[in-house]
């Protein structure tokens, strides 16, 4: 899967953008669009605005208040100005909705006729964002069988140590989900794509492209929260990623 292309499914167009082409500097170079602590706002504000110009276009770019959660929203009216969770879906032609990620995985939903996006960290899938989702799609007339999952750039397999206090925490939803630990060297590695793609299989759909960019191993292309926290950096950008009609 190609990232910071614009890619196209059905009526819908997505795109998983990268760090680069922004204005911002340092740790928040250079295409961040996460308003942080030590960041300067008018570059944030700038960086959006190229984002519009070259994806939105005439469309209203909305962002969630992300904080982890399992909390998946519908928009199909007014809006507020601020909704905080961490998935949206609409089915509206003049909204493009977007998630700010750094080692999370952005999920985008298409089906016949609406569309979504949701920032997925540990925390929402063990907390099932990801069934929020798929039932919410399905109370406005979707079904399985329309959805199509896009998962885009995040913290691969071979990057993501966990402690040991998550792997009591992950052992405790399920035993069976050992699997998905990887244990070298008395560390324990967790594989976070895999996960994601049995939680989502194991709602009855199988239309699945996941990204195999590693963003921990990337950090010339993507902002990564784990990279930064081993440099000792406590703050960093998020890139973006959008959906919304063509």
């Amino acid at each position: 899967m190609n990232s910071q292309k614009i890619k196209y499914f059905r009526n819908f167009k997505y795109c998983f953008f990268t760090r680069n082409g922004g204005v911002s500097i340092k740790n928040f170079r250079s295409l961040n669009c996460a308003y942080k602590d030590e960041e300067n706002p008018k570059n944030v504000k700038e960086n959006r605005e190229i984002i519009k110009k070259k994806f939105c276009k005439k469309k209203k770019l909305f962002l969630l208040n992300q904080v982890h959660s399992n909390k998946v929203v519908f928009l199909n009216k007014k809006i507020p100005k601020v909704i905080t969770g961490d998935g949206v879906i609409t089915n509206r032609k003049d909204l493009c909705l977007g998630i700010l990620t750094a080692d999370c995985a952005p999920i985008i939903v298409i089906g016949k006729k609406n569309f979504g996006i949701i920032h997925v960290g540990w925390r929402g899938a063990f907390s099932d964002i990801i069934k929020n989702t798929v039932k919410t799609f399905i109370s406005i007339g979707e079904t399985n069988d329309d959805l199509n999952f896009f998962i885009g750039p995040h913290i691969q397999k071979k990057s993501f140590e966990v402690k040991n206090d998550f792997v009591s925490i992950f052992l405790n939803q399920n035993e069976n989900f050992e699997t998905f630990l990887i244990k070298k060297k008395k560390k324990f590695f967790f594989d976070f794509s895999g996960f994601l793609r049995k939680k989502i299989f194991d709602l009855g759909i199988s239309r699945i492209n996941i990204s195999r960019i590693d963003t921990f191993r990337n950090p010339r292309n993507y902002f990564s929260y784990r990279y930064y926290l081993k440099k000792g950096i406590n703050n960093c950008g998020r890139q973006i990623s959008l959906v919304c009609f063509k």
